[in-house]
């Protein structure tokens, strides 16, 4: 009975999720290029934003390349690996989600419920904790990051 409902969960997608299962074309080539650490990957991305934050992440490409404030001063914080760069970021969320991932702080201070269990999942590395995030989209990016 247990292998037939893992089975059951695995074509579901929920137990096994990866970047394939992402409907959004752009998030998809995202978490494929994050995936395959290939920064050429990320030349699939029409948005140029997106696409400017992948090559900055996966690749070698710099922030600065990267229009929106709040991602380029997110972006930066996540290279250098210094948490006090997060505190130019104005948007409370995503200021809280950067001092979750590049300071280790708390993710309970993140509003938004999915990014808060997408922030625990990743800190933990437990992928079970994916199944926390209700967007179907992002809890298949959990999944393929933290597996």
């Amino acid at each position: 009975m247990k292998l037939i409902l893992a089975m059951l969960l695995m074509f579901s997608g929920y137990a096994f999720a990866g970047c394939n299962s992402i409907n959004d074309l752009d998030q998809r080539a995202y978490c494929s290029a994050k995936q395959s650490g290939r920064g050429s990957d990320c030349n699939s991305i029409n948005d140029l934003g997106l696409r400017a934050q992948c090559s900055a992440q996966v690749g070698d490409g710099s922030c600065n390349s990267i229009n929106d404030l709040n991602q380029r001063a997110y972006c930066s914080a996540r290279q250098s690996g210094r948490s006090s760069d997060c505190n130019g970021i104005n948007d409370l969320g995503l200021r809280a989600q950067c001092s979750a991932e590049v300071g280790g702080g708390s993710c309970y201070s993140i509003n938004d419920l999915n990014q808060r269990a997408y922030c625990s999942a990743r800190q933990s590395g437990r992928s079970s904790d994916c199944n926390g995030i209700n967007d179907l989209g992002l809890r298949a990016q959990c999944a393929s990051e933290v597996d």
